[in-house]
Parts: C-alpha cells; structure tokens; sequence
C-alpha cells in the first residue's frame, strides 16, 4: 500500500513541476493552421488549444525550452520574490483578484522554494558523536523503579482483598493491574539500558586494553623475549627529574558510538515496538529499516520530497477555521494564502540552513525564524484586508496551528519513509 502511496506523491509531484515548467514564449505571428489541433493561427499562439505558432525541433529548443520554464521567471521572479518577503499581503490580494501575468503562480512559488529547502538540508552532515548526549541511567534510577513496582503491587493485592465497595465492581483491580503493567515494564526498560551501557563499557574498556602501551623486556639469563607491564623504577636521589606527562591519547575511531550506532542497537531490540496498535509485520519492517540507518534517513527524506504538496491541503481547513464568517473569501484565496505562506517559510528555512553553514555565522541564523510570526501578521493583514486587532489574534492561532502541521507532516512522512518497501 506505502509503495501505491509513494507512487501517487511523485506523480502528484511531478505533474505541479511539470505545470509550473511549462513556458509561455511563442514566435512570430504564425501562418496556415496550428500543427497541434489544425486551427487557423491568427498570432504567436493557437487561439484554441494554446501552443505555440512555431514549435521548436532543435536539439538546442530542449535545453532553451527547459531553462525559459526554470526562469520563467522572466521578470516575473525578480517581482514575485521581492514582494514575498516585503509585501506578501499585497502580492497574494494582486493575485487573488486578478493580477496575475506579472507574478509567480502560487504553486510555482512553493514548488521552487520546497525544493530550495530540500537542497539546503541536504548539506547538514548530521552529528556523528552522540557519547555526550547519551542518556544517562543510573543504578539508582532502576532501584526506585523498583520500588515503585513494589510499591503498586501491594496497591494491587489490597485492592483484591478490600475493594472500594463506593467504585464499580473490579475497576480497582483493573486500574492496579495497568499500574503494576506500566511500572513493570519501567524497571525491564531500565535494566535493558544499565545492560546496554555496561556492554558498551566493558567493549570499550577492552578496547583501550588492547591498546595500551606495552615494555618489552629480555631476561638476563634467557635470550627469550617477554612483554611486562610498564612499571616506573622507584625514585632515586640521582634519578633524572621528572619528565612532564605524555597527552592523553585521543580515543579510538572504534570508540566513537555515532548516531546510526544508536539506531541499529534500537533496531534490534526486541522489545522495540514502533506502533503499539499496528500490525507486528509493520513493526518488523520498521525494526529491519533500523538496521540500515543512512537507508532510513535517505528513504524519509525522499518521502517528505514527494509528500511535500501535503503541506498546503493540511493547512487549508485550519485557514478556513479562522475566516468562516468573513464574506466574499473562498478556499482559493485561502489555497493561495497557504501557498505563499508556505514558500516564503521554505525561504526562510533555506536562508537560516545555507548561512549556518558559514563559520562565524554558525547557530545565529536560527535567530532569523523570528521574522515567521511576523511576516504572517503583515500576510494577513495584507491578503485579507484585516484590521491591526484582527490580524494579531489570527496570527497567535496561525502559528500554533504551523505547529501542528508541521507535526502531523513529519509524522506522516516518517511512517511513509519507514513502512515502504
């Protein structure tokens, strides 16, 4: 069914590109009847069916033909952008009502700016040293689970014995057998993870054994080699001052635990259970997909590529929420609204991505999504024509409602990347 599903995104996919590519540029006025639907030309385009007077069969017409529909752009694009960031309000009203030659489609707009987006988080190298941010479980944290199992087992044996005679017949017992289920499984997840990291100690610890310097000596009365351990001769009066510590040499590359080491540990445990409620075929392809960490990674970002159109049918009833007793506004206005918004936000992300990648920029050009809520204000007070008190509370609704989009996407394509085949 996921592979149906796939299908389906890039054909989607590929039809919007395909859509916005499509150029516009005929020829001089053209002769005789249109080649495509054999009507009579009477200009640069056929009145009927739309295509040009003269079509192109150079080898060159194909690159040209590609890179007019890129940049088609024009001068369409150099009006377009600029209003999106400084005018968003005004470029959407425009279009909305009419205005359109001189502006980006809506949906070409998104579609350039989503796949802008897409090629700026393809240069972030994920972190490969994860040591730091391992979760750290201690001896004492399985002991208080522990007892916090005790504990709602003699809840759970009190309640057999001496029910609540003011609750229902046997909810005690059931509420205690669901708390004794929760802490139980509390204490073997813990000592699954003190397993775990003792396991990873103790092969780190060999390793570093492995790897410590050894003193090879020779007896005096055998001609045999024997290795002993490094040991300091007890100091002297005449013993030679004490030389300054060797640096600690750094760790082994083996014993850098990176972020796919994680994920296949996870992926072969079999107490791992992805959905509680789906099928175990669907948990074990997803436990398999685990075992192939970078296959993983490229296969849900793949499906958030071809599942990206879902942005703006996610966010078109939350939209509409918002506007239900305004008149004369329309699910195109409020398509078109979604798409802008969306693009100038894809924009951005590409923006703060690309220039975090320069040095001494780095993590400061996170402080640049703080311009989303406000440019969402401007958008709405612009597309809608909204009063400064209007356009305030809207916006506070629109970027919670941004937030659960966003969340139901990422979930969305993360089960799609994961469940296909």
């Amino acid at each position: 069914m996921s592979g149906e599903l796939e299908a389906a995104g890039a054909l989607a996919t590929a039809g919007a590109v395909g859509a916005a590519l499509e150029g516009r540029e005929g020829g001089a006025p053209g002769d005789g009847n249109c080649a495509n639907c054999d009507t009579p030309l009477t200009g640069r385009f056929c009145s009927n069916c739309g295509q040009h007077a003269h079509p192109n069969r150079k080898l060159t017409g194909v690159f040209v033909e590609f890179m007019y529909g890129v940049w088609n752009f024009d001068t369409k694009a150099w009006r377009t952008v600029p209003m999106l960031i400084v005018r968003p309000g005004t470029l959407t009203r425009n279009y909305v009502y009419g205005k359109r030659a001189r502006y980006l489609a809506p949906l070409t707009m998104f579609l350039f700016a989503i796949f802008l987006m897409f090629f700026a988080f393809s240069t972030i190298n994920p972190p490969q040293n994860i040591r730091d941010n391992e979760v750290q479980v201690t001896q004492q944290d399985l002991i208080e689970a522990r007892q916090e199992l005790t504990r709602v087992q003699a809840e759970l044996a009190d309640a057999r014995v001496h029910p609540d005679p003011d609750e229902p017949a046997g909810l005690g017992v059931r509420l205690g057998e669901n708390a004794v289920r929760i802490a139980q499984a509390q204490v073997d997840r813990l000592e699954r993870q003190l397993a775990e990291a003792q396991a990873r100690e103790e092969r780190r610890a060999r390793e570093r054994a492995a790897n410590a310097p050894v003193e090879v000596t020779i007896d005096r009365g055998d001609t045999a080699a024997s290795e002993t351990p490094l040991v300091e001769p007890p100091a002297t009066e005449s013993a030679a001052p004490p030389q300054p510590e060797a640096a600690t040499p750094p760790a082994a590359e083996d014993d850098i635990e990176t972020w796919q080491d994680a994920v296949r540990e996870l992926g072969s445990s079999d107490n791992f259970v992805v959905f509680g409620g789906a099928s175990e075929e669907l948990n074990q392809r997803i436990r398999q997909k685990f075992l192939n960490p970078d296959l993983a990674l490229y296969q849900i970002q793949d499906a958030a590529s071809k599942f990206s159109f879902l942005l703006a049918p996610l966010s078109l009833p939350f939209i509409a929420i918002l506007f239900l007793w305004k008149r004369g506004v329309t699910l195109y206005d409020h398509m078109a609204y979604a798409l802008y918004a969306l693009a100038f936000a894809a924009l951005l992300f590409s923006t703060a991505v690309l220039l975090g990648e320069i040095p001494f920029i780095g993590w400061s050009a996170a402080w640049l999504l703080l311009a989303l809520p406000v440019h969402m204000w401007f958008h709405l007070k612009g597309a809608y024509a909204l009063g400064w008190w209007s356009a305030t509370w809207r916006t506070f609704f629109m970027v919670n409602f941004a937030y659960i989009v966003a969340t139901v996407f990422t979930v969305l394509v993360v089960v799609l990347g994961l469940a296909g085949n």
